[in-house]
């Protein structure tokens, strides 16, 4: 979000990333044993997790789910407003063939197979969420920037931040970069948030 009238600062929220869904339902359903570190988040927060698949093996998954999951993470945002005249690229790490996964052809066929699965969960959840309008603003972001311009007494320098809501059990906030942060929904939507983005704006001040 972007305080009205004001080009100084964006604070930019990307909630149920298909993309991000998809990887961590799969190192869910596959009981991949990748622990949360760096910018792997915790586990998923899902009511009923899936069945693994018979016929792979947790150690044949984990090294093409680590490099699936950091080249996620690691690309750059969309550009904002999107350039209309220019098709959208076909993404490495999408269906039906996963291209990204060649080099774990396990990981590879285990996604190629099971990625309708991850699909409907990602649409019930947003779909639940849109109905419940936890994507609207709560104007918290405006009054913490309005709080630290008023103690400083001078506006905000430009910054950019991009905060990416993932459904995961993880109390940290994962830095990716300078500009981008992993955040757990719950984090995001509680009550200690603004004191967390507070931490996090105030070096750009």
């Amino acid at each position: 979000m972007r305080r009205a009238g004001s080009p100084s600062w964006e604070i930019r929220l990307d909630r149920w990333n298909q993309s991000l869904d998809w990887a961590l339902w799969f190192r869910a359903a596959e009981r991949i044993d990748v622990p949360a570190k760096g910018v792997v988040p915790g586990p998923l927060e899902i009511q009923t997790l899936p069945e693994p698949s018979r016929d792979a093996r947790n150690a044949d998954l984990a090294p093409g789910w680590v490099a699936w999951w950091h080249t996620l993470v690691m690309a750059p945002a969309p550009e904002w407003p999107p350039d209309r005249d220019r098709p959208p690229a076909e993404p490495a790490f999408g269906p039906p063939d996963f291209p990204g996964l060649a080099d774990w052809p396990a990981l590879r066929q285990v996604a190629t197979r099971r990625w309708p699965e991850a699909h409907e969960w990602h649409t019930a959840r947003k779909r639940a969420g849109l109905a419940a309008g936890i994507h609207r603003s709560d104007g918290r972001t405006n009054q913490v920037v309005d709080e630290l311009e008023h103690e400083l007494g001078r506006k905000a320098r430009p910054f950019f931040l991009d905060l990416v809501l993932l459904a995961v059990r993880d109390d940290q906030v994962r830095p990716v970069g300078s500009t981008r942060c992993l955040v757990s929904e719950d984090l995001h939507d509680g009550p200690q948030w603004p004191r967390l983005l507070r931490t996090l704006i105030t070096p750009h001040f």
